[in-house]
């Protein structure tokens, strides 16, 4: 059996207690006095590791090789910056001082009496749990890492951690520590790998109204900000990096809950206001992440389509400015987008927008357009000065500014306009809605139609794009630098949205403000 450190010492020296409960007299004039019975148990809340005085140990593979540490408890020990494990170590027990050996487990436990009491073994006080975490927040299956069972007892444990040498080099072991007798309250988690450093892999995307496909939210930096299209009621925010994600947040008409799904944007009473959720780890408060949520106003049109899973184009806008449409995850430029109508000088009287016939080439509603001149954006189908709402200058193609078609419309002249709302997110006119010419000369689609004749385009996206396995841009699986040349086979069309299919099989977006087709 292996030798322990001593609990504690009990009626003024005259006996000597250890976890196993074995109870030796101490010398006091070769007097032996009896046993002296243990108090009622006093209420401890385990998460107080301070108070605890946990303390850390290292076993080899026999009895008395360990090192033991009974500071442990004042050292650094957190989910970024877990305690390193050695591969080996030298022993500082009295029986083998100086040897070196193999670490075949781990050991955190108490030196505060209150935690364990006269309890004969660890686990009649509390629960260890060891589980392995990717840097994504996921369980890794480990078979080898487990609480090893006392020798005298496989229903019990001295909470010893083994198999801490299977563990991947980019994961973190949390151990995990919970009551097991009515006097202890409270949780403790510790941190433990094979480097003593954890990278946490964070990203964030939703779903609105059930819908199937994820929107993913490019810029990690807090808080996140979602604009609702009309007629949302729910939205479910999801998140990667996170080990024992908590959701809270919103007001007495808007809930979200353990799932992250946010309920009830659709009360009226709601409508133009921002709601605040907070996405937080349980086991490290300062892994946290806020999103804030804009619900549109009682009279906003639904200018971002079906967002239901039977299909049609959503628009939605993200904290970086980027645009995603239908299923687009590409990352967009890290620039904000402006939007705006063409020409100043048109003016007559608009005509029917529900029955209003355009040609084939005109860009259809729901898809993005963006000015490659100088445009404005108008009150009225008949472009008058006085009706001007935005002024939408000449940018460098990243930076252009962007719309999304919600409808056509003629002026008293017959002049073709796109009825758009601005999806610029940093600018001050985003969310407006009015009109811009279609003349092709001052507008034109964000996304490619056909490929290249050389097969050729760049990426010119100052945070570069993603590769993915699949046409809905999912299953990523590589990044391209901005400046990168690529070769496309194909380009494919998914919703009202298109993508270049690379000659590796993988997909990317035809965003114009992402990628330019060479020459």
């Amino acid at each position: 059996m292996k030798t322990r450190k001593l609990v504690s010492i009990l009626s003024a020296g005259l006996f000597a207690f250890t976890i196993f409960g074995t109870i030796t007299a101490a010398k006091s004039g070769d007097t032996q006095t009896g046993i002296i019975a243990h108090a009622a148990d006093t209420q401890f809340d385990l998460s107080n590791k301070e108070a605890g005085q946990w303390t850390l140990a290292y076993y080899g593979p026999t009895p008395d090789y360990s090192n033991y540490d009974p500071d442990f408890y004042t050292e650094l020990n957190s989910l970024t910056a877990p305690t390193k494990v050695p591969v080996s170590t030298v022993s500082n027990m009295d029986l083998t001082p100086g040897q070196s050996f193999n670490v075949s487990t781990v050991q955190v436990s108490p030196n505060n009496i209150d935690i364990v009491g006269y309890e004969q073994y660890y686990s009649d006080a509390y629960k260890t749990e060891a589980i392995e975490y990717n840097p994504k927040g996921q369980i890794v299956d480990n078979p080898s890492l487990k609480i090893k069972p006392a020798p005298d007892n496989p229903n019990a444990d001295y909470s010893e951690v083994e198999g801490m040498a299977t563990v991947r080099p980019e994961d973190v072991v949390v151990v995990k520590i919970t009551p097991a007798k009515p006097s202890l309250k409270g949780t403790l988690y510790f941190f433990f790998n094979n480097t003593g450093k954890f990278t946490l892999d964070h990203s964030y995307s939703y779903a609105v109204n059930d819908a199937k496909t994820l929107t993913p939210i490019t810029d990690t930096a807090s808080p996140s900000t979602i604009t609702a299209p009309a007629g949302t009621k729910t939205i479910q925010l999801n998140q990667t990096g996170f080990i024992k994600p908590q959701w809270t947040g919103g007001n007495a008409n808007i809930s979200i809950d353990a799932t992250g799904k946010i309920s009830g944007l659709d009360n009226p009473a709601e409508a133009g206001k921002t709601v605040t959720f907070t996405l937080t780890d349980a086991v490290d408060p300062t892994n946290t992440h806020a999103f804030n949520i804009k619900i549109p106003a009682k009279d906003t049109p639904d200018n971002g389509g079906n967002h239901s899973d039977k299909g049609g184009t959503t628009t939605i806008i993200v904290s970086n400015g980027s645009t995603t449409q239908g299923s687009q995850t590409n990352q967009a430029p890290s620039t904000t987008p402006d939007v705006s109508t063409a020409s100043a000088n048109q003016s007559d009287q608009a005509s029917n927008t529900s029955s209003v016939s355009v040609p084939s080439s005109t860009s259809k509603k729901g898809t993005a357009v963006y000015a490659t001149k100088t445009i404005y954006m108008y009150k009225n189908a008949t472009f008058k000065k006085n009706q001007r709402l935005v002024k939408y200058p000449k940018q460098k193609r990243v930076n252009r500014p962007m719309f999304v078609i919600t409808d056509y419309a003629r002026s008293k002249g017959g002049a073709l306009r796109y009825k758009v709302k601005d999806v610029n997110h940093h600018s001050k006119s985003a969310g407006k809605i009015g009109y811009i010419t279609a003349n092709p000369n001052y507008v034109s689609s964000v996304y490619y139609q056909s490929v290249p004749k050389n097969k050729k385009i760049t990426v010119i996206a100052k945070k570069g794009v993603h590769a993915y396995k699949n046409q809905s841009l999912t299953g990523r699986t590589k990044s391209y630098k901005k400046g990168a040349h690529l070769t496309v086979k194909k380009v494919v069309k998914h919703n009202l949205t298109t993508r270049y299919q690379l000659n590796n099989g993988y997909y990317v977006s035809a965003s114009k403000k992402l990628v330019i087709q060479e020459n």
